[in-house]
């Protein structure tokens, strides 16, 4: 059924730096504090940013590039356990200087100014898997 219930454990707020990028820096950060499961928010800015649309026919990620400096709307992802690593999934929707809205799963981006919400999930480990149907790694 894809139900678990967990408990929250402890709450982080980050500033990344500016010129980091993002994804390995949230990576890296989830992994060194032992963060195994939870959930992400955030808002800020990025100078560039890369983005995903999974094809659901081809079963294939496309992706997007933006450059110019483009206003985070809206950051959420959740983190897992991939491989025996933490890993964060993060989607993203994003705006240009004239308020064209982007969106989609966030392959990376190079920081201007984000600041993130964490929440740490315990009680269980979550390892997402391959799944035949959807050619996605989910939970199971």
């Amino acid at each position: 059924m894809g139900l678990y219930e967990l408990r929250e454990g402890r709450r982080f707020l980050v500033r990344v730096p500016r010129g980091e990028e993002l994804v390995a820096h949230v990576d890296d950060l989830i992994n060194e504090h032992g963060i195994e499961q939870g959930f992400i928010s955030g808002i800020g800015a990025v100078s560039e940013a890369t983005i995903g649309f999974y094809d659901q026919d081809t079963h294939e990620y496309r992706e997007l590039d933006l450059t110019g400096g483009i206003e985070i709307v809206s950051l959420l992802g959740n983190i897992s356990q991939k491989e025996g690593r933490s890993h964060a999934h993060l989607h993203i929707g994003l705006a240009d200087h004239e308020g064209r809205m982007y969106g989609g799963h966030l392959s990376g981006a190079r920081v201007f100014l984000t600041e993130l919400v964490i929440v740490e999930f315990t009680g269980r480990e979550l390892e997402r898997v391959p799944d035949e149907a959807t050619g996605l790694v989910c939970w199971p």
